[in-house]
């Protein structure tokens, strides 16, 4: 019985057919990147200007620990009741002790623990955002008929001089 000789596959162009592959693999893949929070970072104080002295009254504090609990005012809170306090915080003007006195004196502390997820810190971002959108835009409809976000720029500019967003950031430390 005559053997057959057995046929080679072409291997020439295998080469050119992986390069394509993996070009298609890299152009149509999408890849997940993460969003942090946009914002502008103040520039660096001036050595020689004295330290603003702000007034216990005016400050809320808000701490996260390293498992994610918070503290507002040192008592045990829930992340549901940041905006709420950050509003009354905000829109006190006097009336109650417990908050500022002034919109304009209104400071929100954040202290949170080098094990804090950023998961957490993020809500909590988010929920002081959310309750000077709601102070801003109650405002605007107040003063203007309209939402804050359809104001002229000249508009949003003295609405945000009445209400300034003052959030300062403590030194991530171990709590």
């Amino acid at each position: 019985m005559a053997r057959r000789k057995l046929q080679e596959i072409n291997a020439g162009s295998m080469a050119d057919i992986a390069f394509l592959l993996l070009i298609f693999f890299l152009v149509t893949t999408t890849m997940e990147t993460l969003y942090g929070v946009a914002r502008k970072l103040p520039p660096p104080p001036d050595p020689n200007q004295e330290k603003p002295i702000v007034k216990e009254r005016n400050v809320l504090d808000i701490l996260i620990n390293r498992n994610d609990e918070l503290m507002i005012e040192e008592r045990p809170a829930s992340y549901s009741e940041i905006k709420d306090e950050v509003v009354k915080h905000i829109t006190n003007f006097g009336k109650d002790p417990n908050y500022s006195v002034s919109p304009e004196k209104a400071v929100i502390n954040i202290t949170h623990d080098r094990g804090t997820s950023y998961k957490a810190y993020l809500t909590v971002y988010n929920e002081i955002l959310r309750a000077y959108n709601q102070v801003r835009n109650e405002e605007a409809m107040a003063k203007y008929g309209k939402p804050f976000d359809k104001l002229t720029k000249a508009q949003q500019e003295e609405i945000k001089k009445k209400y300034p967003q003052i959030v300062a950031e403590q030194t991530p430390k171990t709590l």
